[in-house]
């Protein structure tokens, strides 16, 4: 984020704001400032318009983790789906399956 910020000429927490409102899934943001500046430099995160490069980064370093049970299911009816899928190719190529 810092990259970006640095880009822009404006604080990491102004980008960070900047990116959640160009979220056409966020209807609103709850922000903590604790002081007039802090405050001021959060309601310019309005004026920011983020690349499409950059909101692409954002996203990729924001991405969380597939949780449990979703990415399970997901791995083992992948071939079921399609028989000419390896669902163990993946974990193959990160030498992840012991071979015999």
């Amino acid at each position: 984020m810092n990259p970006i910020a640095k880009e822009h000429n404006c604080s990491a927490a102004r980008i960070a704001l900047a990116w959640l409102l160009a979220k056409p899934v966020v209807t609103s943001l709850i922000i903590g400032a604790r002081n007039l500046k802090q405050l001021e430099d959060n309601i310019a995160a309005v004026d920011i318009k983020l690349t499409d490069a950059q909101m692409k980064a954002l996203d990729e370093v924001s991405e969380l983790p597939p949780e449990y049970p979703s990415w399970i299911i997901n791995f083992q009816t992948t071939d079921r789906l399609d028989p000419k899928v390896d669902r163990w190719a993946q974990l193959k190529e990160k030498n992840l399956v012991l071979s015999k």
